[in-house]
């Protein structure tokens, strides 16, 4: 059996980046995806380009700070302040689909742009692909791109596929929400984020080598979306 362990929030800030590092360095860590419009977004991708071994797609981002796009062409992703809404907003709201897609291209483009190659795979911030139009979105995203995309059900992966779009065949929600991983205790995060402290206990999992032993023991084979 394959496993692909993904964390995302890549760029999110330095000392998430730092983590995500080490569990790939030290654990069990194979894949990323980065935040193109975050804090430590360029320093994440600078080092994403000296760990080459280190599986990089994008963090798509609806819910997180301002979009990269013209804010007068995604105004259903946006406050009066051009501003995303936060995720309980967004999910209940008539999101246009070819809106979401423009900014989704944005963001791949930039992401695109800073690793210097193609980035390997997809997936979303908050989880929001489950809303029917930005599944719409990251799929034909994924499609005209070759990229890999996340699922979060049997149904979302038999669709995406059914529009030839590569996924894993299984994922794992139970692993806290979407394998988020930090280095120490950060006040700043802990107000920024409701998931702060539980990322110290994550990191400490991926990078227990009793883990990694259990992942040997098991015959199961590390792998990456390049794998998909």
């Amino acid at each position: 059996m394959k496993l692909i362990i993904n964390a995302d929030d890549f760029g999110y800030s330095e000392r998430i980046t730092a983590g995500i590092l080490r569990a790939h360095r030290d654990g069990i860590v194979t894949a990323t995806t980065l935040m193109t419009n975050a804090p430590h977004t360029h320093g994440a991708a600078t080092l994403a380009r000296a760990n080459p071994s280190l599986d990089v797609g994008v963090h798509l981002v609806v819910t997180f700070d301002r979009p990269l796009a013209d804010v007068e062409l995604v105004r259903t992703l946006v406050d009066r302040d051009g501003r995303f809404f936060r995720p309980i907003e967004l999910l209940s709201r008539d999101v246009d689909r070819q809106e979401a897609l423009i900014e989704y291209r944005a963001q791949y483009r930039k992401a695109r742009e800073l690793l210097g190659r193609e980035p390997t795979h997809v997936d979303s911030h908050h989880w929001v692909h489950d809303h029917p139009a930005l599944e719409w979105a990251i799929g034909t995203l994924a499609h005209e791109t070759g990229a890999a995309a996340r699922i979060h059900s049997d149904g979302q992966r038999d669709r995406l596929r059914a529009r030839g779009v590569r996924t894993p065949d299984h994922f794992a929600r139970e692993f806290q929400y979407e394998g988020k991983v930090g280095v120490e205790p950060d006040e700043g995060l802990a107000r920024r984020s409701g998931y702060a402290r539980e990322r110290e206990t994550e990191l400490a999992t991926l990078t227990d080598p009793r883990v990694r032993a259990a992942v040997k023991e098991l015959g199961i084979t590390l792998a990456t979306f390049a794998d998909v």
